[in-house]
């Protein structure tokens, strides 16, 4: 790989390339010569990813079998594998479906089908032979359910239940230990592939956390997370709660008292942005409804077209409606 080598030659995303070109990065040697934290704060991603991106540029061109690339590397060069949710409307919404190494959030009311997803997937990344942890935060699920609900599949390996790993924590102080612990658990645990977060905003309810020390500790989770995305090329499913955020017409924060206009949306900001599609499943009768993109790295907050997918559930499964009623504004 020599220094004067174009940035073109790495295969890099145009959005990438543009950001970039934009702060003066015309070839190789420019990003080698970077810092990973001067990197970072130019492109405005993770210190993890911007790393990546340095010891990349810095790796031979032959490949070593001994030094892969991490999950952020593969993703820039756009080689991740897409893995199939079992849901024709959220893999339209993830365009294709989960990419290997991101984190996909799916937020939505109490009665909703998130947690079904989530279980989706899991059979998905078992089909494959890969292990799964599965962190319930909620009493939601247990470890017989899941393994019913897998049951359920003919696809499955007969083996599948060694290849689940399940475990709660139903208390911030339960969730940030094993949070704490989640690399040596990844560690004793080198197969695993899907990490998912079962109802993740229960824990951040406590009434007795203050909105400081909430903040502290979801900044915590976004730097385990991202690196564990990164370095391991685990992928990341959470579940979460809906809040309702108040609004006056002018959009400043407002509440009932003042008459604004309330719109439930997730609240929790624990994810890295340019690793993350957050989706929300919004029920339009107890056998239907809609997926709707939030943000994703390609649609930052603030950006988002209009991207909605029609489900239906027959027969305990959630299906896509024939006739899609989607709306995709370019």
């Amino acid at each position: 790989m020599s220094s004067g080598r174009s940035l073109l030659s790495m295969g890099l995303p145009k959005d990438v390339l543009a950001n970039l070109a934009r702060k003066g990065y015309e070839n190789l040697e420019d990003l080698k010569s970077a810092t990973a934290e001067g990197l970072a704060n130019d492109l405005h991603i993770p210190v993890v990813e911007a790393r990546d991106l340095v010891d990349r540029c810095r790796t031979p061109e032959t490949p070593s079998l001994t030094h892969p690339l991490t999950q952020s590397a593969a993703a820039l060069t756009q080689h991740s594998q897409k893995i199939a949710t079992k849901c024709a409307a959220l893999d339209r919404v993830l365009e294709g479906g989960l990419s290997r190494g991101n984190i996909v959030e799916i937020s939505g009311p109490p009665g909703c089908i998130k947690e079904k997803l989530a279980l989706n997937i899991v059979a998905s990344f078992v089909e494959e032979g890969e292990e799964v942890i599965f962190i319930d935060c909620q009493n939601l699920t247990s470890h017989a359910i899941l393994i019913e609900f897998l049951e359920g599949f003919t696809t499955i390996p007969q083996n599948f239940k060694q290849k689940i790993h399940f475990t709660k924590a139903h208390t911030v102080a339960e969730f940030m230990l094993l949070m704490h612990q989640l690399p040596a658990l990844l560690d004793a645990h080198p197969k695993v592939s899907l990490l998912v977060l079962n109802s993740i905003s229960f824990p951040f309810q406590d009434p007795e956390l203050g909105a400081l020390q909430k903040n502290t500790l979801l900044e915590k989770v976004k730097q385990t997370i991202t690196r564990a995305c990164a370095s391991r090329r685990l992928t990341i499913v959470t579940t979460s709660q809906l809040t309702i955020t108040m609004r006056n017409a002018d959009g400043t924060a407002g509440s009932f008292d003042t008459g604004a206009t309330g719109t439930m949306l997730p609240r929790l900001g624990y994810l890295p942005v340019s690793k993350s599609h957050r989706v929300i499943t919004s029920p339009d009768g107890p056998m239907s409804g809609f997926v709707k993109l939030l943000s994703s790295p390609k649609y930052p907050d603030g950006n988002v077209p209009l991207i909605l997918e029609p489900y239906s559930i027959v027969q305990g499964q959630i299906v896509c409606i024939p006739q899609s009623l989607s709306n995709r504004l370019e």
